[in-house]
Protein backbone atom coordinates (compact mmCIF):
# COMPACT_ATOMS: atom_id res chain seq x y z
CA UNK A 1 0.00 0.00 0.00
CA UNK A 2 1.24 3.47 -0.84
CA UNK A 3 2.16 5.80 2.01
CA UNK A 4 0.05 8.92 1.61
CA UNK A 5 0.97 10.62 4.91
CA UNK A 6 3.03 13.45 3.47
CA UNK A 7 0.68 13.98 0.54
CA UNK A 8 -2.37 14.25 2.82
CA UNK A 9 -0.48 16.54 5.20
CA UNK A 10 0.68 18.85 2.41
CA UNK A 11 -2.75 19.01 0.76
CA UNK A 12 -4.67 19.68 3.97
CA UNK A 13 -2.08 22.13 5.29
CA UNK A 14 -2.39 24.14 2.07
CA UNK A 15 -6.17 24.27 2.58
CA UNK A 16 -6.55 24.49 6.37
CA UNK A 17 -3.36 26.40 7.16
CA UNK A 18 -3.14 25.15 10.74
CA UNK A 19 -0.85 22.27 11.66
CA UNK A 20 -2.90 21.40 14.77
CA UNK A 21 -6.03 21.16 12.64
CA UNK A 22 -4.34 19.01 10.02
CA UNK A 23 -2.88 16.70 12.66
CA UNK A 24 -6.24 16.29 14.40
CA UNK A 25 -7.93 15.50 11.09
CA UNK A 26 -5.23 13.02 10.07
CA UNK A 27 -5.42 11.17 13.39
CA UNK A 28 -9.11 10.57 12.74
CA UNK A 29 -8.56 9.57 9.11
CA UNK A 30 -5.93 7.08 10.26
CA UNK A 31 -8.34 5.60 12.81
CA UNK A 32 -10.98 5.31 10.10
CA UNK A 33 -8.96 4.00 7.15
CA UNK A 34 -5.27 3.74 7.94
CA UNK A 35 -4.97 6.69 5.48
CA UNK A 36 -5.87 4.37 2.62
CA UNK A 37 -8.18 5.82 -0.04
CA UNK A 38 -9.12 2.28 -1.12
CA UNK A 39 -10.01 1.02 2.34
CA UNK A 40 -13.26 -0.94 2.51
CA UNK A 41 -14.66 -1.24 6.03
CA UNK A 42 -13.29 -4.52 7.38
CA UNK A 43 -16.66 -6.04 8.31
CA UNK A 44 -17.83 -5.55 4.72
CA UNK A 45 -14.79 -7.31 3.27
CA UNK A 46 -16.28 -10.48 4.73
CA UNK A 47 -19.95 -9.85 3.98
CA UNK A 48 -19.30 -8.67 0.41
CA UNK A 49 -16.52 -11.21 -0.17
CA UNK A 50 -14.17 -8.57 -1.57
CA UNK A 51 -10.81 -7.11 -0.60
CA UNK A 52 -10.15 -3.38 -0.72
CA UNK A 53 -8.64 -3.74 -4.21
CA UNK A 54 -11.43 -5.96 -5.53
CA UNK A 55 -14.13 -3.58 -4.28
CA UNK A 56 -12.39 -0.54 -5.76
CA UNK A 57 -11.93 -2.28 -9.12
CA UNK A 58 -15.53 -3.48 -9.16
CA UNK A 59 -16.86 0.02 -8.48
CA UNK A 60 -14.53 1.48 -11.11
CA UNK A 61 -15.46 -1.00 -13.85
CA UNK A 62 -19.19 -1.06 -13.02
CA UNK A 63 -19.44 -4.73 -12.05
CA UNK A 64 -20.44 -3.36 -8.64
CA UNK A 65 -23.03 -0.80 -9.70
CA UNK A 66 -23.37 2.81 -8.69
CA UNK A 67 -26.55 1.89 -6.81
CA UNK A 68 -24.80 -0.94 -4.97
CA UNK A 69 -21.90 1.33 -3.98
CA UNK A 70 -24.14 4.15 -2.83
CA UNK A 71 -26.59 1.97 -0.86
CA UNK A 72 -24.42 -0.81 0.62
CA UNK A 73 -23.72 1.08 3.91
CA UNK A 74 -20.08 -0.01 3.69
CA UNK A 75 -17.56 2.55 4.89
CA UNK A 76 -15.11 3.38 2.10
CA UNK A 77 -12.06 5.52 1.56
CA UNK A 78 -10.06 7.94 3.68
CA UNK A 79 -13.03 9.07 5.77
CA UNK A 80 -14.93 5.77 5.55
CA UNK A 81 -17.86 7.44 3.80
CA UNK A 82 -20.89 5.34 4.71
CA UNK A 83 -24.10 7.34 4.41
CA UNK A 84 -25.75 7.02 0.98
CA UNK A 85 -25.95 10.74 0.18
CA UNK A 86 -22.25 11.25 0.92
CA UNK A 87 -21.29 8.18 -1.12
CA UNK A 88 -23.46 9.41 -4.01
CA UNK A 89 -21.61 12.73 -4.05
CA UNK A 90 -18.26 10.94 -3.94
CA UNK A 91 -19.35 8.68 -6.79
CA UNK A 92 -20.54 11.66 -8.83
CA UNK A 93 -17.15 13.31 -8.38
CA UNK A 94 -15.41 10.11 -9.52
CA UNK A 95 -17.49 10.07 -12.71
CA UNK A 96 -16.97 13.80 -13.32
CA UNK A 97 -13.19 13.56 -12.80
CA UNK A 98 -12.85 10.31 -14.76
CA UNK A 99 -10.65 8.70 -12.13
CA UNK A 100 -10.82 5.71 -9.77
CA UNK A 101 -13.13 5.92 -6.77
CA UNK A 102 -9.95 5.16 -4.79
CA UNK A 103 -7.95 8.09 -6.18
CA UNK A 104 -6.23 9.95 -3.34
CA UNK A 105 -6.62 13.39 -4.90
CA UNK A 106 -10.29 12.81 -5.71
CA UNK A 107 -10.92 11.94 -2.07
CA UNK A 108 -8.85 14.78 -0.63
CA UNK A 109 -10.68 17.30 -2.80
CA UNK A 110 -14.03 15.74 -1.90
CA UNK A 111 -13.16 15.74 1.80
CA UNK A 112 -12.23 19.41 1.68
CA UNK A 113 -15.38 20.20 -0.33
CA UNK A 114 -17.47 18.44 2.34
CA UNK A 115 -15.77 20.42 5.09
CA UNK A 116 -16.44 23.68 3.26
CA UNK A 117 -20.02 22.98 2.24
CA UNK A 118 -21.51 20.51 4.72
CA UNK A 119 -19.33 20.95 7.82
CA UNK A 120 -18.21 24.61 7.87
CA UNK A 121 -18.12 24.72 11.68
CA UNK A 122 -15.74 21.75 11.71
CA UNK A 123 -13.55 23.47 9.10
CA UNK A 124 -13.46 26.73 11.09
CA UNK A 125 -12.39 24.81 14.18
CA UNK A 126 -9.65 23.02 12.21
CA UNK A 127 -8.43 26.39 10.92
CA UNK A 128 -8.30 27.96 14.39
CA UNK A 129 -7.60 25.06 16.78
CA UNK A 130 -4.95 25.79 19.37
CA UNK A 131 -4.42 22.12 20.29
CA UNK A 132 -4.45 18.83 18.43
CA UNK A 133 -7.02 17.52 20.89
CA UNK A 134 -9.44 20.36 20.05
CA UNK A 135 -9.10 19.62 16.33
CA UNK A 136 -9.31 15.87 16.78
CA UNK A 137 -12.43 16.07 18.95
CA UNK A 138 -14.35 18.22 16.47
CA UNK A 139 -13.61 15.74 13.67
CA UNK A 140 -14.54 12.78 15.85
CA UNK A 141 -17.71 14.26 17.34
CA UNK A 142 -19.05 16.41 14.50
CA UNK A 143 -17.70 14.88 11.26
CA UNK A 144 -16.95 11.17 11.66
CA UNK A 145 -19.46 10.50 14.47
CA UNK A 146 -18.58 6.87 15.24
CA UNK A 147 -20.69 4.83 17.64
CA UNK A 148 -18.00 5.00 20.34
CA UNK A 149 -17.14 8.61 21.15
CA UNK A 150 -15.85 7.90 24.65
CA UNK A 151 -13.01 9.75 26.35
CA UNK A 152 -10.66 6.84 25.62
CA UNK A 153 -11.46 7.07 21.90
CA UNK A 154 -10.98 10.84 22.00
CA UNK A 155 -7.58 10.40 23.64
CA UNK A 156 -6.59 7.63 21.22
CA UNK A 157 -7.43 9.66 18.12
CA UNK A 158 -5.72 12.77 19.49
CA UNK A 159 -2.61 10.66 20.19
CA UNK A 160 -2.62 9.55 16.55
CA UNK A 161 -2.81 13.20 15.54
CA UNK A 162 0.08 13.98 17.87
CA UNK A 163 2.14 11.26 16.18
CA UNK A 164 1.52 12.80 12.77
CA UNK A 165 2.31 16.25 14.10
CA UNK A 166 5.58 15.07 15.62
CA UNK A 167 6.63 13.20 12.49
CA UNK A 168 5.56 15.70 9.86
CA UNK A 169 6.65 18.90 11.58
CA UNK A 170 9.85 17.37 12.92
CA UNK A 171 9.05 18.45 16.46
CA UNK A 172 8.07 16.77 19.67
CA UNK A 173 5.60 19.49 20.63
CA UNK A 174 2.07 19.94 19.49
CA UNK A 175 -0.22 21.49 21.98
CA UNK A 176 -1.49 18.66 24.12
CA UNK A 177 -2.33 15.91 21.71
CA UNK A 178 -2.77 13.37 24.44
CA UNK A 179 -0.92 10.09 24.59
CA UNK A 180 2.74 9.73 23.79
CA UNK A 181 2.36 9.60 20.05
CA UNK A 182 2.13 5.81 19.99
CA UNK A 183 1.44 4.43 16.53
CA UNK A 184 -0.59 1.24 16.43
CA UNK A 185 -0.07 -0.93 13.35
CA UNK A 186 -3.05 -0.77 10.94
CA UNK A 187 -4.15 -4.41 11.20
CA UNK A 188 -4.00 -4.39 14.99
CA UNK A 189 -5.75 -1.02 15.12
CA UNK A 190 -8.59 -2.22 12.91
CA UNK A 191 -9.31 -5.09 15.27
CA UNK A 192 -9.33 -2.77 18.29
CA UNK A 193 -11.33 0.10 16.83
CA UNK A 194 -13.80 -0.31 14.03
CA UNK A 195 -15.90 2.71 13.24
CA UNK A 196 -18.23 3.74 10.49
CA UNK A 197 -17.64 7.20 8.98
Amino acid sequence: MADYKQHIWDFMKSKIGNEYGVAGLMGNLYAESGLSPTNLQNTYETSLGMTDAQYTTAVDNGSYSESEFVNDSAGYGLAQWTYYSRKQLLYNEKVSAGVSIGDIDLQLNFLYWELQNSYPTVLRTLETATTIRQASDVVLLDFERPADQSESVQLYRASLGQSFYNELTGTGGGGGGGGGGVTIPRKRMSKILLYEG
